[in-house]
């Protein structure tokens, strides 16, 4: 194909004319009301339904140095992370936080470059990182196994024990794509057939833009999007899409401003308007639902949490701690696994003075809080909620 950077071999890999439309189900959508929980200091109690708390100091050497986190995937056996560095960087740990490896950065067979997005294939064990345009494989000890060429380029992906899942910004169309290169979402099978495409996107969106728009909950792939306050569901099982929730609140961004000639556009609406809007980011445990609901410009940042078995939803954007002063700097997560949501903080010397009488924090991880220095690595901190 003319234009295209993939080969006829490579393109005929996608199956094109087998491709189906998925339209998202919304028979079972929620709407939710967030006006109680936005606004200048909402303060909420965080404290009050903090339920366990667990600390993972991430070991610190020359080689385990993180930059900005990006990305933290947690197995049974190991953490994996993401970084800036070098333009994307993967580290491992044992669970515990004790330093396994960094993945090598070149051109070489299992090296680095330009690393985009990475996911945990639960079902074969191996960790699969992607970078334009190929698919990196490698066990779950960082040992690299092989790579796939892949005949499309995307953003994040999801992986499934049928096949990927892969999130594609706007104003990224790939020509081999034909009739479906203005789709977000691509759902493959594991030899990229693109089975179905979801989510039409025409416009190019000028705003700011998440790290991540796809969250696994079990066998379900929540999905998100740029500057959008509907969460999507997918169900591999079924090939089914379905708008799981919708946020509503007032003085949202109208999606006009996002699709302005600049970046400016964008900005100018949010700052002089006080508008609010979801940029994409979304975490759910097992048992709750976290939504973030900002305005970068006016240095607001926003958390709800959901009960799943009440519904009931408490949040703001100053955490309090009537009942745990020390741990209200963790209410903003950025990953989950399991029941528990993932916090991280940079340590300091005086940590032990400030956590010593903590009632949630085990002997164990007090006792790791005396060894803390200025410049270590960030402690990985994973919590539960109670029902409330």
């Amino acid at each position: 194909m003319t234009g295209s950077r993939y080969t006829e071999e490579e393109i005929a890999t996608l199956l094109l004319d087998d491709t189906q439309i998925i339209t998202p189900e919304t028979s079972q959508t929620k709407h939710l009301n967030l006006n109680p929980f936005l606004g200048e200091e909402k303060e909420f109690d965080f404290g009050s339904i903090l339920k366990t708390v667990r600390l993972v100091p991430l070991e610190t050497t020359n080689k385990s140095l993180l930059d900005h986190i990006q990305k933290i995937i947690t197995t049974d056996e190991y953490i994996y992370i993401m970084d800036r560095y070098k333009e994307g960087s993967i580290i491992i740990f044992t669970k515990d936080g004790k330093f396994v490896k960094r993945l090598s950065h070149g051109q070489g067979p299992g090296e680095l470059q330009r690393l985009y997005d990475i996911d945990y294939d639960f079902q074969n064990n191996e960790l699969v990182a992607y970078q334009h345009s190929f698919f990196l494989f490698f066990d779950k000890q960082g040992n690299y196994l092989r790579q796939e060429k892949l005949p499309l380029g995307f953003y994040n992906l999801a992986v499934t024990p049928k096949g990927y899942v892969m999130k594609v910004l706007t104003g990224r169309s790939d020509i081999q794509m034909e009739d479906k290169q203005n789709y977000r979402l691509l759902f493959t099978t594991k030899n990229f057939k693109l089975n179905s495409v979801a989510l039409p996107e025409h416009k190019k969106i000028r705003a700011f833009s998440a790290n991540n728009y796809l969250h696994k909950v079990g066998d379900l792939v929540k999905i998100t999007s740029e500057i959008s306050d509907t969460i999507y569901q997918y169900n591999y099982k079924n090939n089914k899409l379905s708008a799981e929730f919708v946020l509503d609140y007032d003085k949202k961004l109208p999606r006009k401003y996002i699709y302005g000639d600049t970046f400016d556009v964008f900005k100018k609406a949010a700052y002089h308007n006080d508008y609010y809007y979801c940029l994409g980011d979304y975490l759910e445990t097992y048992n709750q639902n976290a939504f973030f609901v900002q305005n970068e410009f006016k240095n607001y940042e926003g958390i709800v949490y959901r009960d799943k078995k009440t519904g009931n939803m408490i949040g703001g954007n100053s955490s309090i701690s009537t009942k745990e002063k020390s741990f209200a700097f963790i209410a903003f997560p950025i990953a989950t696994f399991g029941d528990e949501f993932i916090s991280f903080f940079k340590p300091h010397s005086d940590n032990y003075e400030t956590l010593k009488d903590n009632i949630l924090l085990s002997k164990a991880d007090k006792e790791k809080t005396k060894h803390f220095k200025d410049d270590d690595n960030p402690i990985l901190v994973y919590f539960t909620l109670k029902e409330f």
